[in-house]
C-alpha cells in the first residue's frame, strides 16, 4: 500500500506539474498575444474615430468643390450659350437687311438711281421689318441699309449697310457696326463706324 500511495502521490504531482506547466507554457502566452491583439484593435478604433471624422471633413471639402465646378461650369455654359444665340441674332439681323439690299440692287439699276424711301422702292416699313433682335430696318441716304438692334445689344447698337457703284454693272457693299462689342467679334468684315 505505500508504493500505491507513492505512486498515487507521483501521478498527483505529475499532473499538477502538468498543468503547471500547461498553464506557464501555453495558457498564459495565448492570454498574452489575446491582450496584445485586443489592446492595437481599441487603440485602431479610438484612430478610426479621428480618421472617420476626417475623411467626412474631406468628403464635405470635396463635394463643396465639385459643387462650385458644377456651379462655375453651368454659368459658363450659360454665357457661351448666351452669347451664341446674340451670336445668331447678329447674323439673322444681316440676313433681313439682305432682303433690302436685292431690292435696293433692282431699283438701282432700273432707275440708275438710289430710292428716295422704302416705299418707292417697294420695301416694308422699319416696324415691318422688326423681328429677332431687329428693331428696325430703315433706307438710309444714298441706298444705305440701317439696321438698329433691340435692347438685347449695347444701347445705339446698329449695322449699316453702305452700296459702293464698282462700275455701271456691279455694286459691292460695304459694312460698318456701331454700339456692342460682339458686334465687331461677329462682322469681322465690318468696319467701326
Amino acid at each position: 500500500m505505500k508504493q500505491f500511495l507513492a505512486t498515487l502521490i507521483a501521478v498527483l504531482i505529475g499532473g499538477f506539474l502538468a498543468l503547471l506547466g500547461y498553464d506557464h507554457f501555453i495558457v498564459q502566452p495565448r492570454e498574452a498575444a489575446a491582450a496584445r491583439v485586443d489592446q492595437p484593435q481599441a487603440q485602431a478604433q479610438v484612430d478610426l474615430t479621428g480618421a472617420r471624422t476626417d475623411a467626412q471633413q474631406v468628403a464635405a471639402e470635396v463635394e463643396a468643390s465639385v459643387q462650385r465646378s458644377v456651379n462655375g461650369a453651368r454659368e459658363a455654359m450659360d454665357t457661351q450659350a448666351a452669347e451664341m444665340e446674340r451670336r445668331a441674332l447678329i447674323s439673322e439681323a444681316v440676313s433681313r437687311a439682305s432682303m433690302f439690299r436685292v431690292s435696293l440692287v433692282e431699283f438701282y439699276f432700273s432707275n440708275g438711281r438710289w430710292p428716295r424711301n422704302a416705299d418707292e422702292a417697294g420695301l416694308p416699313t422699319p416696324e415691318e421689318a422688326r423681328g429677332g433682335a431687329v428693331r428696325s430696318v430703315e433706307l438710309g441716304q444714298g441706298g444705305s441699309i440701317v439696321v438698329m438692334l433691340d435692347d438685347r445689344f449695347a444701347k445705339g447698337s446698329r449695322i449699316i449697310l453702305r452700296p459702293r457703284a464698282t462700275s455701271p454693272h456691279a455694286l459691292e457693299w460695304d459694312c460698318e457696326y456701331r454700339g456692342d462689342a460682339l458686334l465687331k467679334q461677329v462682322l469681322t468684315h465690318c468696319k467701326p463706324g
